[in-house]
């Protein structure tokens, strides 16, 4: 398999990461408003948090992003490995959607703490 063939994969691999991961939002919020799909919830956080520990664990940087740098040779700037999202977007995913992130994993706290309490 030659480079091009890798990077194909990988623009495949990092888009499909970045729709699930923008959607597993949904059944927290839903959880969040509704109160409703707590389990559903909790497995819908596995992928956001999987994508935190490992931008921690690359110094803040996408670690697809790290390896799409590496086979096109591009050391400065973005490589495009996201088949949809432009490079305007792309580098502000994170500083985006970490606080929407935080704000509906939140709020499904304190759904979840609410409705702890007031089931005691």
């Amino acid at each position: 398999m030659n480079k091009k063939h890798i990077l194909f994969l990988l623009k495949l691999v990092h888009t499909l990461v970045f729709v699930f991961a923008i959607s597993s939002l949904i059944p927290v919020a839903s959880y969040a408003l509704t109160g409703q799909g707590l389990a559903a919830a909790l497995w819908a956080l596995l992928l956001p948090l999987g994508i935190f520990i490992g931008l921690q664990l690359n110094g803040g940087t996408c670690i697809l992003q790290t390896w799409a740098k590496q086979l096109t040779g591009i050391s400065e700037g973005w490589a495009r490995d996201v088949f949809f999202l432009p490079e305007s977007w792309a580098i502000r995913t994170v500083a985006v959607m970490v606080p929407v992130f935080f704000v509906v994993v939140g709020a499904a706290a304190v759904r979840w703490a609410v409705g702890g309490w007031l089931a005691a």
